[in-house]
């Protein structure tokens, strides 16, 4: 695992590392990453540019990481999933959702990346194409002595956390969003563009479509987790376990709020448009006498051939013709 000679290091992919020693952590140069990947008394955690070229070819030689990590990277995998590899110390090989870092986009409208991670007891590597909000804001957190991870393991978990606070998050405005929908329609006087709540239910499939399968993931590592996860580690893992199931019962909640209230709003403009047509319909009725009377009293037979003062046979087949609609339609069940 320490084996370096194999490939030279790519420092210029290097977004950051940090050192974990005895309680204390600091960030590394980029030029003494090589030391500090040799030291068996710390635990290291990089965090790379994978749409580096130079970090490309490393990850096809190096053997810090496994060959089956390699694979799925070049395949573009990004499911979210939980493998245990034991050729490599019985490392896990983690890929996960994570959020786009946006700068300077709208609240709640955050697209989803995918973080690669190969997590042994002293190492930790993170892959991405481009910034996530997770591992910036851990950084943010290592860099202002907010966190003091001891381990790469313990970091790990730190990692979730921040993710899951950043989705319930997330959560919290869709829902205050449904929240101000849900009181625009139950005044009644605006009702809310359908686009709103179509966009909130492809929000909450597509979140739901991504993190449950990871429950999937964590349940599997829950049931075999590594030989060298502690008591505390399975305890935090348990812990992580159940905050995840509740932020992806919140996004199905969400997505049925999102389809009652479109029902709702459904049924809002079935009655409103019903009001028109009663009103419509009563102006006909209004109106039918006289243009009946209008129409009959316009018709000028004087100039029809064979019916010249025939009042009562134009009469008759109006009628007659009336009638043989209104029993077409009786028929044909339409009225």
């Amino acid at each position: 695992m320490n084996d370096l000679n194999s490939a030279p290091f790519p420092i210029d992919g290097v977004v950051f590392a940090w050192a974990m020693r005895s309680g204390k952590s600091d960030e590394i140069p980029p030029n003494q990453i090589g030391n500090a990947l040799a030291d068996p008394d710390q635990s290291v955690w990089l965090h790379l540019n994978l749409s580096h070229s130079q970090v490309q070819r490393w990850l096809e030689k190096t053997n810090l990481v496994p060959e089956r990590a390699v694979a799925m990277i070049r395949e573009g995998v990004t499911r979210s999933r939980l493998e245990r590899i034991e050729k490599l110390d019985d490392c896990l090989l983690m890929v996960m959702n994570d959020f786009h870092q946006e700068f300077g986009g709208a609240d709640g409208e955050a697209s989803l990346g995918t973080l690669w991670a190969i997590l042994t007891p002293h190492l930790m590597i993170s892959l991405r194409n481009k910034p996530l909000n997770t591992t910036d804001k851990l950084r943010a957190d290592l860099r202002a002595g907010e966190l003091h991870p001891h381990s790469a393991i313990e970091l790990f978990h730190e990692l979730i956390d921040l993710r899951a606070e950043h989705l319930r998050t997330l959560l919290f405005r869709v829902s205050e969003k449904m929240d101000d929908l849900e009181e625009l329609l139950l005044k009644g006087r605006d009702i809310p563009e359908h686009e709103n709540l179509g966009a909130i239910r492809i929000q909450c499939s597509r979140l739901r479509r991504q993190f449950a399968p990871e429950l999937v993931a964590l349940h599997r590592l829950q049931k075999h987790p590594p030989f060298w996860f502690s008591n505390e580690d399975k305890i935090r893992l348990a812990d992580d376990l159940d905050l995840l199931s509740f932020l992806v019962q919140e996004i199905s909640n969400l997505y049925d709020r999102a389809r009652v209230l479109q029902d709702e709003q459904a049924a809002h403009v079935a009655e409103f448009n019903a009001r028109n047509l009663q009103v419509l319909s009563v102006m006909t009725v209004i109106f039918l006498p006289m243009t009946l009377i209008t129409g009959i009293m316009g018709m000028n037979m004087e100039d029809l051939p064979g019916l010249k003062g025939s009042f009562y046979e134009i009469m008759f087949i109006m009628g007659l013709a009336g009638a043989l609609v209104y029993a077409v339609l009786k028929q044909r069940r339409i009225i």
